[in-house]
């Protein structure tokens, strides 16, 4: 990641993102950057995060490059993880940080443990939000029966 010039204890250059050392970026980038004020510290770190999961990938040749994505781009997402009770679901409204109270449609109840939070905006203008949970699963009950099924093209 290099930032011409833009922080003065820039040690992070490199072919290499350190996602740790990037992560203890984020306060002095906050200081030069007002825009980075405006989104929790959580979804911050997430994206550097994900960012950080992309290059692995690609240095293990997995995948392609990973692509830059502005402010333009017609599908915007937001993660953010829960810490402290910062996300919760009231009624036809969930908890954010930095949002506050946000009515949704809630399609059905929210079972389980919340894990995290992704807000997505398609290219129609619509939001949708994705909660991550963790639950208890029950197992299925054994049947002792074979069940056969033919393809046929």
């Amino acid at each position: 990641m290099v930032q011409n010039g833009q922080i003065p204890a820039n040690s992070w250059k490199g072919e290499r993102l350190n996602k740790y050392e990037t992560v203890k970026a984020l306060p002095e980038l906050k200081s030069h950057s007002a825009f980075l004020k405006e989104v929790d510290s959580i979804a911050l770190q997430k994206s550097v995060e994900t960012l950080a999961d992309a290059y692995h990938r690609y240095y293990k040749k997995q995948t392609k490059y990973p692509r830059f994505k502005s402010k333009k781009h017609p599908i915007q997402s937001y993660t953010t993880k829960m810490t402290n009770q910062n996300i919760a679901v009231i009624g036809n409204h969930i908890k954010l940080p930095k949002l506050g109270l946000v009515r949704f449609a809630k399609s059905r109840d929210v079972q389980g443990r919340i894990m995290n939070v992704t807000i997505r905006r398609h290219p129609s203008g619509k939001y949708f939000v994705s909660i991550g949970t963790e639950a208890e699963v029950s197992a299925w009950p054994k049947t002792h029966s074979a069940v056969g099924i033919d393809v046929a093209q």
